[in-house]
């Protein structure tokens, strides 16, 4: 069925959009809700004023959306969790528990289905969790996790956390380099003192 959106419905449309649906899903879901209606010449009319609206709009919530990504970036969304043996979560970090603490620090709540989280958090670490926060806008969330009973405190293990590693220099690939170096330099002199026996 040619159906005219009213409204915006996830992932099936958006409104103003005129799209070809399922009978039932058109039938049970979506014109008894009034979301959409039947794509009538009469109502098809209608259709250009309704996407220029929402073009209009989706242009506010795109800015919007970027507004709320600059309270993100610099701002980790830290879980304080109780963490068993190696680390592991005695529960686990979903995208409603992402949607809360970042709607904290955005001052306004977020819908958990916003929060991109292919599988929830079962263990200590730094995680890079996107938000859709409007249609075209995605931002992406720092969530750190760290244990809620760290011996040096949950500060302190955050920082840690987020702390750049320090890259040092692996003591035996400085041995493997000297011991090329050793090698080559010996074969090198082996090979003129045997020249050397081949001129005599």
């Amino acid at each position: 069925m040619k159906v005219l959106f009213l409204e915006t419905v996830e992932g099936s449309g958006s409104r103003g959009e005129v799209r070809t649906v399922a009978n039932g899903y058109a039938r049970n879901f979506l014109l008894p809700n009034g979301y959409a209606a039947p794509a009538t010449p009469a109502i098809l009319k209608r259709a250009e004023s309704l996407a220029a609206e929402e073009e209009v709009r989706q242009r506010t919530l795109d800015e919007r959306a970027q507004v709320l990504v600059g309270k993100l970036q610099g701002n980790p969304l830290v879980f304080a969790v109780r963490v068993g043996e190696q680390g592991r979560l005695y529960g686990s970090v979903t995208n409603a528990d992402v949607a809360q603490k970042a709607g904290e620090i955005l001052g306004e709540e977020l819908d958990r289905r916003r929060v991109l989280l292919p599988e929830v958090i079962r263990s200590v670490g730094v995680y890079t969790v996107p938000l859709r926060l409007s249609r075209s806008v995605t931002g992406d969330a720092q969530v750190v996790v760290v244990d809620v009973d760290a011996p040096q405190g949950v500060e302190a293990a955050v920082q840690e956390l987020l702390a750049p590693p320090v890259v040092a220099e692996d003591p035996t690939e400085v041995d493997a380099q000297t011991a090329d170096a050793d090698t080559d330099s010996g074969s090198e002199s082996g090979s003129s003192v045997s020249d050397e026996a081949a001129e005599e």
